[in-house]
């Protein structure tokens, strides 16, 4: 029977070189020669999930389907953009001058392109984190009013404290204007309200016509917690945090240690009795 798959990439696909390993490769393969379906759920931009399906599982290009921008741009099989939501321009103007106010780097993104105002270090390593250039702008402001496209997400990158805290400033200040997200430690994404690698995999379970509860979904960061949540199939890596791996049903050996190919060889094998570390 054919199965659905769900992989958010860093931190679960991709290994701490920001690689897919040989393991992993194979592993992919091997779901992609025998029909099933696979979803990529990643909180980058839809250019960099493309970059990492082009560059490091070529055998994925127009077989796979993306989720990205934490579920803000759906992507299905055909290339074809099936949904895509934005944040007011309102609201992401107010968030560009909270986030000045705590002087705290801020990144945008508008169709599908890279933003910054401030040409700083990390722009530089996020840029190639992401292996995508970015593009230096003197106001983010004026580059939001004036653009017919809207922001997809908003990012703040800072050490993991502070970003702690803009997060619970925000949460007061933004209140049912955004979707507020952790990917990394260091980042914290302004996603619109409503917007979630969860509601994402229901419109892509409602295109696809499945049952979201047979999906099997792999994660290791808050922003994989609500689509984690969705299935009796979810597995959170071993370099997970503490409370993704609480909501998972199955804890894998980390992103480093091939987590993903041994679960993806034991659920072939119809053996998930024995997935558990």
């Amino acid at each position: 029977m054919k199965k659905a798959f769900v992989f958010d990439l860093d931190g679960t696909l991709l290994n701490s070189e920001v690689r897919i390993s040989p393991k992993t490769y194979q592993a992919l393969k091997k779901l992609k020669e025998e029909d099933h379906l696979i979803i990529i759920a990643s909180g980058r931009m839809y250019a960099s999930t493309m970059y990492v399906v082009e560059n490091f599982l070529p055998f994925l290009k127009g077989n796979v389907i993306i989720s990205s921008y934490n579920g803000g741009y759906i992507v299905d099989h055909n290339e074809k953009v099936v949904f895509e939501k934005g944040v007011s321009k309102e609201s992401t103007v107010k968030c560009i001058k909270f986030l000045r106010d705590l002087n705290i780097h801020r990144h945008i993104y508008i169709n599908d392109k890279l933003i910054s105002e401030i040409d700083d270090k990390e722009i530089r390593d996020y840029s190639k984190h992401s292996f995508v250039d970015y593009v230096l702008v003197n106001d983010l402001i004026t580059e939001i009013e004036n653009s017919s496209h809207p922001t997809l997400k908003i990012l703040a990158i800072g050490e993991p404290n502070k970003i702690d805290l803009v997060k619970k400033l925000a949460e007061k200040e933004f209140q049912g204007e955004f979707n507020l997200m952790k990917s990394w430690d260091t980042y914290l994404d302004f996603i619109p309200y409503g917007v979630s690698k969860g509601n994402s995999l229901k419109i892509i379970s409602k295109i696809y016509n499945l049952d979201p509860n047979t999906l099997y979904v792999f994660g290791d960061s808050e922003n994989d917690i609500d689509m984690l949540e969705l299935t009796k199939n979810s597995f959170a890596m071993g370099n997970a945090k503490e409370d993704v791996k609480k909501v998972a049903n199955y804890l894998l050996p980390s992103n480093d240690e091939d987590g993903v190919a041994y679960a993806i060889e034991k659920i072939l094998a119809d053996d998930l009795d024995n997935v558990n570390i």
